[in-house]
């Protein structure tokens, strides 16, 4: 019997292209389609050309995997991703800092980047780097044990009323955004030559960074099933 698939899929937003993929695996697109975006829908109404492919879209690979979308990630190429870059040190003070200190760090440090950017949600966070008795490393046992402890992070943020406004129209397909990349970040640090945006973040959600800390978010209540039925067969 044939294992089932798991697959992903990517929207990718920018003022020039729009495209839609999915992986059955890093290398295996099973799916793609994309437009390239005249000046004249520029100036035209951007959001319904926006939403016209996207349903379109999502109407013919569901009906190619004979299954539905549930979930997708967002790559968008948008200059109000804010990156935040910071560093944060501990002293064990005569004890040695372990796994649950380091855990310890990062839920503060978050708790700190969003009290201060209450209007911003946090859709990326990288370890670069990780100090470790004045050392520098860039991976870190989890065994580990060290005197003293500083973290290099990358924090990336987009706007809550931005987020919200993408989440509107993507749910009206009765699918919920799963992860948002900044499609400017990914280029920047992860880029192979020729790979597009999407085939970058399919290989982020395949082959996990290490050092990426992931954000673990709530499920949102299911969609009624005829309510998905009727999408699937319209």
């Amino acid at each position: 019997m044939k294992a089932k698939m798991v697959l992903n899929s990517f929207f990718f937003i920018s003022l020039n292209k729009l495209s839609l993929c999915v992986f059955d695996g890093i290398e295996n697109e099973i799916f793609k389609s994309e437009i390239l975006i005249s000046e004249k829908n520029k100036n035209e109404n951007l959001d319904n050309f926006h939403e016209k492919f996207f349903g379109d879209n999502i109407l013919k690979v569901e009906k190619k995997i004979n299954n539905f979308i549930n979930e997708i990630d967002l790559v968008i190429h948008d200059s109000n991703f804010l990156q935040i870059q910071v560093s944060i040190k501990k002293d064990g003070k005569g004890d040695k800092i372990n796994k649950h200190d380091l855990n310890r760090m990062l839920f503060d440090l978050k708790q700190q980047i969003n009290e201060n950017n209450p209007d911003k949600s946090i859709t990326y966070i990288k370890i670069n780097n990780f100090l470790i008795d004045k050392k520098i490393f860039s991976t870190l046992d989890d065994n580990f044990e060290c005197d003293e402890l500083c973290l290099q992070i990358d924090f990336i943020c987009l706007s809550n009323k931005i987020i919200e406004e993408y989440s509107k129209k993507i749910e009206k397909y009765q699918i919920r955004i799963d992860r948002i990349f900044s499609a400017e970040y990914l280029n920047k640090n992860y880029k192979n030559k020729g790979e597009s945006e999407c085939q970058i973040a399919a290989r982020l959600k395949y082959d996990n960074d290490e050092n990426e800390v992931h954000i673990i978010k709530k499920i949102s209540k299911k969609q009624p099933f005829f309510e998905r039925f009727f999408r699937f067969f319209n």
